[in-house]
């Protein structure tokens, strides 16, 4: 079952980003701001806001954005606060995700490993409660 419809370059949407054709054959790094889509090969390293490996890229380094999205083929290292991995993608790869859907149909390889917040309520709340009953233990051993 398909989650998300794959992306299309060409819909009636504008598209404001950078495009890397499937004739392109990069190796090095790549910076950007706003959205890449990648249709070639890439030896290397990208970071970006949001990143698209598309089904016909191939990719090998690390990749770092904000979104990523993996249609083709990518192996290496990938950071993301949000990462898909469709289906037909093959990813072998360390994974570091706030994040993560992975469709019926990708296959997946390496280590998974969610990303851990700044400063969780959760966390917070207990660190309260902790100093809370050793504050009260010392009032208890005062009387």
């Amino acid at each position: 079952m398909k989650i998300f419809s794959e992306f299309n370059l060409f819909s009636d949407q504008k598209f404001t980003g950078s495009v890397l054709a499937n004739s392109i054959n990069l190796k090095g790094s790549i910076s950007c701001k706003g959205e890449l889509q990648i249709e070639g090969r890439i030896n290397g390293n990208i970071t970006g806001e949001k990143v698209v490996l598309g089904s016909d890229s191939n990719m090998e380094g690390t990749l770092n954005a904000d979104e990523v999205i993996i249609i083709g083929k990518f192996k290496g290292k990938i950071r993301g606060k949000s990462i898909r991995l469709d289906s037909g993608s093959s990813v072998d790869a360390e994974i570091h995700y706030e994040i993560l859907a992975i469709e019926d149909g990708s296959t997946v390889n390496g280590t998974i490993r969610k990303l851990s917040t700044a400063s969780s309520p959760k966390k917070d709340i207990a660190v309260d409660k902790k100093e809370k009953i050793e504050k009260s233990e010392i009032d208890s051993k005062s009387l």
